[in-house]
């Protein structure tokens, strides 16, 4: 298969009403195809070794489905981490929607929080909203490791929706380990936004029982007169 075949192969399976569906849910100025997620992890499973899909070939920042199947299949091929972080490093940037940018962990092989680290602080000042989110959502992956309270300070506060849709995720990820650590970053920021995000995330979860819940909600409102005050 070569990516005239693979591009033909999408059209001729789409749905269109997932294509409006998809198109609605991705954020970004992608054309949906209309093709669902499992069927695109079966091709890049099933052509990871075919040499006729030249990833070099792919026409990209067009349809939402291509881009998934690049950063799928290339991550596919890397034989290690390292060759994994590298590529990452130089073509997330590429991505323009949450749903290329939160699905690529899940092609990742296995990291440390130094790996984690090391791409975080490469990356988490880029000028590209979904390089920047990446960095997030990969934090997700060592949100029990105590040194994930160490990137606090390097959020960027009143960031674009996108950035801190991931940050608000991390956070209340981190909060189910380190609720009080989160609890004193939130009290410490002035960024409403962020604080009422992570605390509504926090609140869905099952893996944070009442109490804690409680306790920030009474911060999330404490924050909200602050922010009331300060506008006035």
């Amino acid at each position: 298969m070569n990516y005239q075949d693979l591009k033909d192969y999408l059209f001729e399976i789409a749905d269109k009403k997932y294509a409006e569906f998809s198109k609605s849910l991705s954020a970004s100025d992608y054309v949906s195809i209309g093709v669902k997620n499992p069927i695109l992890r079966k091709i890049i499973k099933d052509h990871k070794n075919d040499v006729d899909l030249d990833t070099s070939c792919f026409e990209l920042g067009k349809y939402l489905e291509i881009d998934f199947i690049y950063f799928g299949l290339s991550l596919s091929r890397c034989q290690t981490l390292k060759e994994q972080l590298n590529f990452l490093n130089k073509n997330i940037k590429k991505a323009k929607s949450w749903a290329i940018t939160d699905c690529v962990t899940t092609f990742l092989k296995k990291s440390t929080f130094d790996d984690f680290l090391t791409f975080y602080l490469h990356s988490y000042n880029s000028p590209f909203i979904f390089e920047r989110r990446f960095c997030y959502v990969f934090g997700l992956k060592h949100s029990k490791n105590p040194r994930i309270l160490d990137i606090f300070p390097k959020f960027t506060l009143k960031d674009e929706y996108m950035v801190m849709m991931a940050e608000a995720w991390l956070l209340a990820t981190v909060a189910i380990d380190f609720p009080d650590q989160v609890y004193d970053f939130l009290k410490s920021i002035n960024d409403y936004r962020l604080i009422r995000k992570t605390i509504s995330k926090m609140c869905d979860s099952y893996r944070i029982n009442n109490e804690v819940k409680i306790r920030f909600k009474e911060l999330r409102t404490s924050k909200k007169e602050l922010t009331k005050i300060s506008d006035f």
